[in-house]
């Protein structure tokens, strides 16, 4: 049995138990965070048809939306798109010394392209 087959087979056990379940049983949250690398973004393009691209904090979501949940496919920004400072910014002193900081644009790599995004 392939690790895929077991996964669905899984899922399967886990879905006849909340069917035969009486009602009012609580119900686990199901995770639908993946943490992914490069060479799964074809797999996963190619699965999904359709994805939503969103950005945030050094990652990419790669987002499937599903009839009971989202899937998010996450990947580090760095690893797809190339960082460019475009800019600097001076932060005055607050709560730290006063400092400048990077403006940055990420540039994804053709791989990514095609990909509807969100803001």
């Amino acid at each position: 049995m392939t690790e895929r087959e077991k996964y669905v087979e899984q899922l399967r056990e886990l879905a006849d138990f909340y069917e035969t379940a009486p009602n009012g049983l609580p119900r686990p949250l199901i995770n639908t965070l993946v943490y992914v690398r490069k060479d799964d973004i074809p797999i996963i393009i190619r699965a999904c048809h359709k994805l939503k691209k969103t950005a945030d904090v050094g990652y990419l979501s790669l987002l499937k939306s599903l009839d009971f949940n989202i899937l998010n496919f996450r990947i580090a920004q760095a690893e797809v798109c190339e960082r460019k400072v475009v800019g600097q910014k001076w932060v005055p002193e607050l709560h730290v010394d006063a400092h400048s900081i990077d403006q940055v644009e990420w540039e994804c790599k053709p791989i990514l392209k095609g990909i509807e995004e969100s803001q």
